[in-house]
C-alpha cells in the first residue's frame, strides 16, 4: 500500500471511530467534520470507495455524516447505490436521505423500488410508504406525478394503503372520497 493510500485509510478509520455507533445526528456530523476537516472534501470519494468495495457498514455510517454536510453530488451517489439493489444496502435509510436532501435524482430509483415492492411489502408497506413520503419531500413534477398515479389508480391496481398514503401526501384523499379506515384496513 502506498503512503497516500495508507494515509487515506487511516483518515477513514479515524472518521469511522469518531462517528461511533447508531444514527448520526446533525451535531455528531458537525463534530466529526470539525475534528477531521478533510471530511468535507473527501466524503464523496469515500462513499464511492465503500460502494465499489461493498463495505455497507462504512457506507451507511459515512452517508449519515454526509447527509448533514450536504456535499454537492451526494444525491447522485445515494441514488446510484439505491438503484444498484446491492445485497446488504439499507434501502430505507437511502430513501430517507434522498427525501431529506430533496434530491431529484432519487425520484427514479425510489419510484422503481416502490413499484417493485408494492406487492411484497405488505401488510404494513413500511418501505413503500417511506418511498412515497420521500417522493413528496423531493416534490419535483416527476415525483408528484408518480404519487398522483398511485393515488388515482383503480382499486386493485395498487394496494389500498399505498393509494391512501400517496393521496395523503398530495392532500387529495378527501377529493378522491377515500375512507381512511377502509383503505388502511381498520374497518
Amino acid at each position: 500500500m502506498s503512503g497516500d493510500a495508507a494515509a487515506e485509510d487511516a483518515l477513514m478509520e479515524q472518521v469511522d471511530s469518531l462517528i461511533g455507533q447508531g444514527y448520526v445526528e446533525r451535531e455528531k456530523a458537525v463534530e466529526v467534520a470539525d475534528a477531521v476537516p478533510e471530511v468535507r472534501a473527501r466524503i464523496l470519494d469515500w462513499l464511492r470507495l465503500a460502494f465499489e468495495s461493498g463495505d455497507w457498514r462504512r457506507f451507511e455510517r459515512q452517508a449519515g455524516v454526509a447527509v448533514h454536510l450536504h456535499p454537492e453530488g451526494l444525491g447522485s451517489i445515494l441514488a446510484l447505490v439505491l438503484a444498484s439493489r446491492a445485497q446488504g444496502v439499507n434501502s430505507e435509510d437511502l430513501i430517507d436521505m434522498l427525501g431529506e436532501l430533496r434530491a431529484p435524482e432519487g425520484v427514479e430509483p425510489i419510484s422503481s423500488l416502490v413499484r417493485e415492492r408494492k406487492d411484497s411489502d405488505g401488510p404494513f408497506f413500511a418501505l413503500c410508504i417511506k418511498g412515497l413520503q420521500s417522493l413528496a419531500e423531493i416534490g419535483t413534477p416527476e415525483a408528484l406525478q408518480f404519487l398522483r398515479v398511485v393515488a388515482t389508480s383503480a382499486s386493485g391496481e395498487w394496494p389500498d394503503p399505498l393509494r391512501w398514503h400517496a393521496a395523503e401526501e398530495l392532500g387529495i384523499e378527501d377529493e378522491l372520497g377515500f375512507d381512511e379506515d377502509l383503505m388502511l384496513g381498520g374497518a
